[in-house]
C-alpha cells in the first residue's frame, strides 16, 4: 500500500504555508507563537467540515467521562524523565567537583597563600553554584512537573477547559513548576492549525509539526488570546496528526465515539495528572470511566 492509498494519510487540508487567514497576533504572542512560524494546515471555521478521512486517539486520550473526553499534550507523549534525571546529576557531580577542588584543598593547604589562590576560590564557588542551579532546574523539571497537561472537551456544554503551564523559570530555584488556574472557552469559537518547526539534533535539523488549538480576545475574536497544543509531536509530517483533531471534532459534533476501536488510553509518563476542579468534572457528568469501562466502549465501537 502506498502512502497515497493509506487512509491514515487520508487528510483534506491542504498546506496552507502563509499568513493566518483569521487572527492577528500582538508582537509578544507572535514571538511566543512557536516560534513564529505560520501556520502549515489551517482547520476550516466550519466544524461540520471533516478535516481527515480516518478519525484517531493517536494515543493521546487520557480520560473519558460520562459527558466528555480529555486528551493530553505532547509533554505527555515524550519521555524526558530520565533525561532530566541524567543532566541533573551530571550537573550535581560538577558541583561536588567543584567544591572539592575549590573549598576542601584550601583547607588541606591550611591557608590561602596567594591572590590566585583567593581567584580560585572565587571561581570555583561561583561555578558550583551555576552547576547546583542547574543541577535543581533539571530536578524540578523531572520530578515537580504534570506527566501531562489534560485538555477537556465537554460535548454537552460545548466547552474546552484545560490548565496553563507554569514554566519552571531558571533562576527562580524555589519556583516550582506546574499547571496554573483551569481556563474555559467556548468549542464554537476555537481554530485549529498545525506548525511546522525545526529542531537540531546535534548532527542536523529534524522537522517536527504541532497541532495547536486558538481562541481571540471576547472583545475582539481576531486578536489571538489563547494557544495550546494537544497529542503529541509530528515527525516529519502532520497527516497522522489531524486524525486526532478529526476524533475531536467528531465526538463535539456528530456524537462520535469517545474512543476508536482497538485503542486505549494514554498511560505514558510519571507522576500524577493536575487534577480538574470538581465544578468542571461535575459539569463533565461525573467523575471518568475506570480503564475497564473504556475498553468496553472501545469493543463496543468496533462493533
Amino acid at each position: 500500500m502506498t502512502r497515497k492509498d493509506n487512509p491514515d494519510y487520508d487528510i483534506r487540508l491542504p498546506e496552507w504555508k502563509a499568513e493566518d487567514p483569521w487572527f492577528t497576533f500582538s508582537e509578544e504572542k507572535r514571538k511566543t507563537l512557536l516560534g513564529g512560524k505560520f501556520p502549515w494546515r489551517v482547520a476550516p471555521e466550519d466544524k461540520k467540515q471533516p478535516v481527515h478521512g480516518k478519525a484517531s486517539t493517536c494515543d493521546s486520550l487520557l480520560n473519558v467521562y460520562p459527558d466528555a473526553i480529555e486528551v493530553g499534550a505532547p509533554a505527555g507523549s515524550a519521555e524526558m524523565v530520565p533525561m532530566m534525571v541524567i543532566f541533573s546529576v551530571i550537573s550535581a557531580i560538577g558541583c561536588i567537583s567543584l567544591v572539592y577542588s575549590g573549598v576542601v584543598e584550601f583547607i588541606k593547604w591550611g591557608s590561602i597563600k596567594s591572590a590566585n589562590d583567593v581567584a580560585w576560590l572565587l571561581i570555583s564557588s561561583v561555578l558550583a553554584g551555576a552547576f547546583a542551579n542547574v543541577s535543581g532546574f533539571f530536578f524540578r523539571i523531572a520530578f515537580f512537573t504534570p506527566r501531562d497537561i489534560p485538555v477537556l472537551f465537554n460535548r454537552v456544554t460545548r466547552e474546552v477547559t484545560f490548565f496553563p503551564i507554569v514554566t519552571a523559570r531558571f533562576w527562580k530555584f524555589w519556583q516550582k513548576p506546574g499547571v496554573g488556574p483551569v481556563r474555559t472557552y467556548r468549542w464554537e469559537d476555537v481554530r485549529a492549525r498545525s506548525y511546522k518547526l525545526t529542531e537540531f539534533t546535534g548532527s542536523a535539523g529534524r522537522e517536527s509539526y504541532l497541532l495547536a488549538l486558538l481562541w481571540g480576545e471576547e472583545s475582539d475574536p481576531r486578536q489571538c488570546k489563547e494557544i495550546i497544543t494537544i497529542g503529541y509531536k509530528g515527525w516529519w509530517e502532520d497527516e497522522l496528526l489531524w486524525r486526532l483533531y478529526e476524533h475531536i471534532r467528531r465526538y463535539m459534533e456528530e456524537d462520535g465515539p469517545p474512543i476508536q476501536p482497538g485503542e486505549t488510553l494514554r498511560t505514558s509518563g510519571f507522576g500524577k495528572l493536575p487534577a480538574f476542579p470538581p465544578e468542571v468534572i461535575a459539569k463533565a457528568g461525573g467523575p471518568a470511566l475506570s480503564p475497564e469501562e473504556v475498553m468496553k466502549l472501545a469493543d463496543q465501537a468496533a462493533t
